[in-house]
């Protein structure tokens, strides 16, 4: 079997390799986990570990002859399902397409409406998404409804996925909806393998056995109490480790572009778990080759304050070869008859030694192929390492304080 990624850290993360020892705090937290797993308990929020070791169990509501779905959901809800789907989305060029509905933009609307009179569907053409595990979500909530308007003459089939008994939940069973559970214990930014997004792109073509058998080997390796051959554990001692030494950023640095929305998706995973009680890091995500023209300067000549995580696909199974030219030899030498991504490897090894000669730190996440595998895979990795990070700072990894604050603020402003 192939391996699923490869997480290189030695020599180049600047982590005495002693600091590896500090693992106190997690031992006993290991043995939790593994209890949850051997017991398949749902009891507790680190549940979703047991999401890839359940069979999807919706494989028979998937309607045929699909051209169109629509993901209503915000943060946790959808995040996670666009990141997989916008990664897939340029190899897999077969894949439904899926439209995005989350933050409240009139324009969204706009745009749904001129794709739907430039190319009409019929009626068994479009299925809706609702996703909300409370349905409390008043961006969700609002867009749907305005949504039922828009779509009203295509009568699309409609799915809602949510916690079971929740206000969603009966307001679905009333309007004869199909609806899909989310373990409760489960929380929005961990929910990405359970219904959430195994369902959603499940009917745009992506293969969900195979994301998740990738989410179910990781679990064979990072609960692992040796962090140098568990690579979630090393990667969430290397961050603490900076984070320690006064760097507070910490970027995802992708390749290729098709990876940006993972990025986008870790943000959430990592701000909304760490940040409290006035401790945090702030994730960021860096797009290759794109922002070595726009940011490399800050990163390599400013404050020291960042780690990078560089996230690098070997190999894509489309290149294009550069036709030999002369003109193209004396512009760049080297260059001719070189293959598109090969150059791309070149630029990406030319800026790690660039980092080392710089004396800056970073690690290394390399994935063999773009595909459901290494995505699930690398998915359930970084949730791994962000809940063994939490332990390591003494944060609650599941809850949101700051967010709940806002919402409520917000209700009470249009109830008046």
């Amino acid at each position: 079997m192939r391996p699923m990624f490869q997480f290189n850290f030695q020599k180049i993360s600047q982590v005495p390799l002693t600091f590896f020892h500090k693992k106190g705090e997690i031992s006993n937290y290991l043995k939790k986990i593994k209890n949850i797993l051997k017991e398949k308990n749902y009891k507790f929020p680190e549940s979703f570990l047991l999401l890839p070791t359940e069979k999807p169990i919706f494989l028979k509501k998937i309607p045929k002859n699909l051209k169109l779905i629509i993901v209503v959901g915000i943060g946790g809800s959808s995040l996670g399902t666009e990141a997989v789907y916008k990664a897939l989305k340029r190899k897999k060029a077969d894949l439904v397409e899926i439209f995005f509905l989350d933050t409240l933009n009139p324009l969204s609307f706009s745009e749904l409406i001129s794709k739907l009179k430039l190319a009409p569907l019929k009626r068994d053409e479009i299925a809706v998404c609702l996703v909300s595990k409370t349905g409390k979500t008043f961006e969700t909530i609002a867009n749907f409804f305005v949504l039922l308007r828009v779509l009203k003459r295509y009568q699309p089939k409609i799915f809602v996925i949510t916690n079971e008994g929740s206000i969603l939940w009966d307001f679905a069973k009333k309007r004869n909806y199909s609806i899909l559970s989310i373990p409760k214990e489960v929380s929005g930014r961990y929910s990405v393998l359970s219904n959430v997004g195994i369902f959603p792109l499940a009917l745009a073509g992506v293969d969900p056995k195979e994301l998740l058998a990738g989410a179910k080997e990781v679990n064979k390796i990072c609960l692992i109490a040796n962090p140098l051959k568990n690579p979630a554990l090393a990667s969430a001692l290397i961050i603490f480790y900076h984070y320690k030494e006064g760097k507070n950023i910490y970027s995802n640095f992708v390749f290729p572009p098709d990876l940006e929305f993972f990025g986008r998706w870790y943000c959430q995973l990592m701000a909304e778990s760490l940040g409290k009680d006035k401790k945090g890091i702030t994730p960021t995500v860096t797009v290759g080759t794109t922002d070595f023209h726009s940011l490399a300067q800050l990163y390599f000549d400013g404050p020291r304050d960042k780690l990078i995580n560089f996230v690098f696909v070997k190999n894509l199974n489309h290149d294009f070869q550069i036709p030999p030219n002369r003109d193209l030899d004396f512009l760049f030498p080297g260059s001719e008859g070189k293959k598109i991504w090969e150059l791309t490897l070149a630029i990406f090894e030319g800026v790690k030694k660039a980092y080392i000669k710089k004396k800056l730190p970073f690690t290394e996440t390399i994935l063999p192929e773009l595909d459901e595998r290494s995505l699930g895979a690398l998915f359930q990795m970084k949730m791994i390492e962000i809940i063994f990070l939490a332990k390591l700072m003494r944060v609650n990894a599941f809850d949101q304080p700051g967010v709940e604050l806002y919402k409520k603020e917000t209700r009470k402003i249009l109830r008046k």
